[in-house]
């Protein structure tokens, strides 16, 4: 296989601020206090597929006294998405350019029924999807990466990884993944590697 491209989804093709997550969260009942180390454990899980959405909505409804359901949760994640516009034009052009794209994140499936449902096709011109959940790891876990690289029957070398966390950049570096930090900063950078990448 050629060079491929992989694409984080949060904060690179579509933005979000989990800090309008807890808001919602208070607004709905929860207490004001951040969110426990239990509530993370359990946000980590519904990520890695360790347990399912409605197991997650579960332990929510049980923990708080709240009578959340999974639509709930997709709908407060449609009103927080909004598009990266740098990162889906980029996304776009790659595909458009006739690139492997493929995404990798760390993600939920109430996040991508969100993702959808706002932007019917989001990711149908993409080669493929690395999601999480689907997955059992979680970035920056090296075995993703390993996953990832053994999925597609590639050397690190032969990817390109965009993620706006740099703790996710310095674990793709680690499995030899050529890997750039996606924020407004870097975004001519980004696009001038592109181009040397892919030549």
């Amino acid at each position: 296989m050629k060079n491929v491209f992989l694409f984080d989804i949060g904060n690179v093709l579509v933005d979000f601020d989990l800090e309008q997550f807890h808001a919602r969260m208070r607004a709905g009942g929860f207490p004001a206090e951040k969110p426990s180390i239990h509530d993370v454990e359990q946000y980590d899980a519904v990520e890695r597929g360790e347990i399912s959405d409605q197991c997650y909505i579960d332990y929510l409804n049980r923990t708080y006294g709240i009578s959340w359901t999974v639509e709930t949760l997709v709908d407060i994640w449609r009103d927080i998405f909004t598009l990266n516009r740098a990162g889906r034009q980029l996304f776009l052009d790659a595909i458009a350019r006739g690139l492997p794209v493929y995404t990798l994140s760390n993600i939920a499936e109430y996040h991508v029924s969100a993702i959808e449902r706002n932007w019917p096709e989001f990711f149908d011109s993409a080669t493929g999807l690395f999601l999480s959940y689907q997955m059992g790891t979680r970035k920056p876990e090296p075995e993703i990466y390993q996953q990832v690289l053994a999925q597609l029957g590639v050397s690190g070398g032969q990817c390109f990884f965009i993620d706006d966390r740099p703790e996710n950049i310095a674990a793709a570096r680690v499995a030899g993944i050529h890997a750039l930090q996606f924020i407004p900063e870097n975004h001519a950078a980004i696009h001038d590697e592109v181009l040397k990448f892919f030549v």
